[in-house]
């Protein structure tokens, strides 16, 4: 038996009605002849910006719902399926509504906002896919501050051990416990860096363990602290860009409000 996920939920019943109102919308608007050119202010343009409307007051609910997981009205799961395909299907509904009508006013302000929203909607998720389930397993299930304390505990025994070692090792291991897990934010926006002392020290131990034995410890040290900086730093990496596409999504879904409530005003007053 298949488990339901975010697009197959109930035997996909949101992508089902995604479609029904896309070619209702589309089947709508090929019959429809208005004696003016096809725009929002047609009987079928009052239809279908209140569809888009009443579309994008349910979606940006669903950014309220999503924080509500004691709230019993319908399984996450399902509002998250119903986000995707019904945000998808409000791109034909608005189009439709604008009647390709596309010019410098608050109108189609509102419309390139509400594309621009569903289009960073799409690429967030792409990383909500992935990055949240690999967030958890890189990290082996355990917190970052975790992680961190493990590093610490790893550079409190370092330090004993190089207290005997040559002053090759001695150095390369000193660098390396003052590697951090970035070096500049650029680096967290690739999950990698250059240079890095942690892993020069690891190579420097691994050419010289082979003359001395007395090695082995701080060379497993120093493995396990390379371990753990790969960890911090994928995970970080993952979680930049959710808080990228957030700082991006958010905004524009409240521009999107802000011009949906001055379109329709003006709308009920000038026209």
């Amino acid at each position: 038996m298949i488990q339901d996920n975010l697009f197959n939920y109930k035997k996909f019943v949101f992508l089902k009605w995604a479609l029904l109102l896309t070619l209702v919308s589309s089947f709508a608007y090929l019959f429809d002849q208005p004696r003016i050119n096809a725009n929002g202010g047609t009987w079928l343009g009052y239809t279908l910006g209140t569809i888009g409307a009443l579309l994008i007051l349910w979606l940006m609910w669903f950014g309220v719902r999503k924080r509500q997981y004691a709230n019993e009205s319908g399984n996450l799961r399902g509002w998250v399926s119903a986000h995707i395909y019904l945000g998808l299907a409000l791109s034909v509904v608005a189009t439709l509504h604008s009647g390709f009508q596309i010019g410098w006013n608050i109108h189609s302000l509102a419309y390139v906002l509400t594309i621009a929203t569903i289009g960073t909607g799409v690429w967030g998720l792409t990383f909500y896919l992935r990055f949240p389930l690999e967030m958890s397993q890189v990290l082996n299930r355990q917190s970052p501050e975790q992680i961190v304390a493990q590093i610490e505990n790893l550079d409190r025994e370092a330090t004993k051990l190089i207290k005997n070692s040559g002053d090759l090792i001695a150095r390369a291991v000193a660098s390396s416990l003052k590697q951090g897990v970035f070096n500049t934010r650029g680096n967290q926006r690739t999950g990698k860096i250059k240079n890095c002392a942690t892993e020069k020290a690891v190579n420097t131990l691994q050419r010289e363990i082979t003359r001395s034995d007395s090695l082995a410890d701080i060379y497993k040290n120093q493995v396990q602290r390379l371990r753990a900086l790969k960890q911090l730093r994928r995970y970080y990496y993952m979680r930049y860009w959710l808080e990228l596409w957030l700082a991006v999504h958010v905004p524009l879904s409240f521009g999107l409000l802000a011009a949906l409530i001055a379109h329709v005003l003006s709308v009920f007053i000038y026209w």
